[in-house]
This record gives structure tokens, sequence and C-alpha cells, in this order.
């Protein structure tokens, strides 16, 4: 009897690269659309805190703050306006040049690096985003997890870029997940949001080795509040 090979689908973008093509334009479409979309059908609720309202409220000639996102609901940075202002970190991997074509598409900028690939160049990217007036985002816990783990990476990113960590968390009440490690949230059609912005982490500049771990612990700790608290506005555990 034949045997037929199953193939997954990294492997058939890489036998097919101009099914690669394909896939990055139908992306970039999307997301090029996608803002008047995600604007007129989602309702969103924001919970602000104290601290993260003042240093959100001052107005177009604000200080310049890093937004820490999870991986898997990097949806919630369409509700970080004005969205020109906004650079996102990246990784340098295919799945992160498809994630940076969508936000290109979606009005923000990008900058390139991970950990394991390009780090230096991307933290220079940011640095420079932040020099230039804009706000910077951090996906805490990628590029690859353990999902909600929070990379100590950011920290010293802070203190170089001279901006304030704010803690940022979403969740809709309706949303599916995708199959991959970070389970990306990507809600229903019509379905509520909730933005919880926590209180700013100020990283100052000189840390010690032991200032920059006690800063670590206290991000992982006000993201992991946030995330059971938007998680809990709904009725239901999604």
């Amino acid at each position: 009897m034949a045997k037929f090979k199953l193939f997954k689908t990294r492997e058939l973008l890489t036998k097919y690269p101009w099914l690669d093509a394909v896939r990055m334009k139908v992306l970039s479409w999307i997301c090029t659309d996608g803002t008047t979309f995600f604007d007129t059908s989602y309702r969103v609720v924001k919970f602000v805190s104290p601290g993260a309202k003042k240093l959100l409220e001052e107005g177009d000639g604000r200080k310049s703050v890093m937004f820490a996102i999870y991986h898997g609901r990097m949806v919630g940075a369409l509700g970080l306006k004005p969205r020109k202002r906004l650079t996102i970190l990246i990784s340098q991997s295919r799945d992160g040049e498809m994630i940076a074509r969508g936000c290109l598409g979606l009005g923000f900028s990008v900058a390139r690096g991970s950990p394991t690939l390009g780090a230096v160049k991307g933290a220079l990217e940011m640095i420079d985003a932040v020099k230039s007036g804009n706000d910077i985002a951090f996906m805490v816990d990628g590029p690859r997890g353990p999902i909600f783990e929070v990379k100590p990476g950011i920290i010293r990113l802070a203190e170089l870029a001279g901006t304030p960590i704010v803690p940022f968390v979403c969740s809709a009440r309706a949303a599916g997940h995708m199959r991959s490690w970070d389970r990306f949230v990507a809600p229903w059609w019509a379905s509520p949001i909730v933005y919880l912005f926590g209180e700013p982490i100020a990283v100052p500049a000189g840390c010690s080795d032991q200032d920059r771990s006690e800063l670590h612990a206290l991000l992982q700790q006000r993201m992991e509040d946030l995330r059971m608290m938007a998680d809990g506005v709904w009725p239901v555990t999604i």
C-alpha cells in the first residue's frame, strides 16, 4: 500500500517559496484594512492604574514609555494609540517576518531582533525609536516562551532606553486560541475586550544585577496579577 507524506505548513512553504510570498501579501492586505475593522467592530473597556494614567495622559509631548505585553495577547497593541507612535520589537525569525509585516500594515513601526538573533541591533533600534519620541513595546515571553514567563532582557532594555515599563494585559470575553506555544488570542467578532494598564516600573540607570533581578521579579508578578484580573472579568473561563 502506498504511503502518503503529510506536509507540515513550514515544510510546504519552504518547498514552495511563492506560497510564502502569497501568504505575506495576503497578511499585509488584511492588516492594512484590519485597523478599521477592529476600531468599528470591538468594544474596548480600559482600566488604567493611577501611575500609568499620569504617564499616558500628559499629551503629545509626554515621555516615551515601554509597554510590556504577552506574546499571545499582542492583539491588544491595536488599542495603544496613536499607532504610528508605537515601535514593536519583533524577532528576525520567519514567523517574526510575518508578524512584522502585519504590524507595518497596521500602522506600527518595528524593530527587529531577539535574545537569540540580532539582539544588539534590535535594542539599538528601540533606543533610537525612544529618541525620536516613540513608545516601544516588548513581548515579555517571546519569541519562543515559555508562555507568560517574563524574560529578563526587558529590564536591561528599559534601563538603556530610559523608559518606565507599563505592564499591559488584555482579555476578550469570547476568543479563539491558536495551537501555538503562546496560545495566541484571536477575539471573536464583536466580542468585548478589556485592557488593563498596571502601575509603571521605573528602571534607574546604573542598576546592579540584584536591582535588575528584583525589578524582573516585580514585573513578573504584576503581569501575572493583571492577567488574572483581566481573565476574571468575564463570567466564564476563556
